[in-house]
């Protein structure tokens, strides 16, 4: 039986020192791996919202624009994606285009905590 490239067995942390996940985040416009990671998450999880592939307005999944790129991006394994510039940015991109549909671990930008002046 092969391993898949994605496999739970693999912790993508290993990978922390790979030439293109710095850069990848910083082209992201990412606060580090772990976000890549979070954003194909979100674009998996959208997927599996989309259905209808857009054909109706139900506001979830992607629109459609869309629907074509984020389907077929959800179908990559997560470590291609984070390690391929292209695919880095397009997921972040549409995580952060679809964040209100996003449940909270899903978020790229994870709200910041305000300070309580009382």
């Amino acid at each position: 039986m092969s391993e898949s490239i994605s496999s739970p067995r693999y912790s993508i942390v290993l990978k922390r020192n790979h030439p293109n996940l710095n850069l990848n985040c910083l082209i992201a416009q990412c606060d580090g791996p772990e976000a890549l990671v979070r954003a194909h998450k979100a674009v998996m999880w959208l997927a599996a919202q989309d259905e209808d592939e857009a054909q109706l307005a139900n506001g979830l999944g992607f629109s459609k624009s869309d629907t074509k790129s984020g389907r077929n991006l959800a179908k990559i394994p997560t470590l291609r994606v984070i390690l391929t510039t292209i695919l880095a940015v397009m997921a972040v991109r549409l995580a952060r285009k679809y964040r209100r549909q996003l449940p909270h671990e899903y978020l790229v930008d994870p709200p910041k905590q305000q300070d309580l002046k009382i």
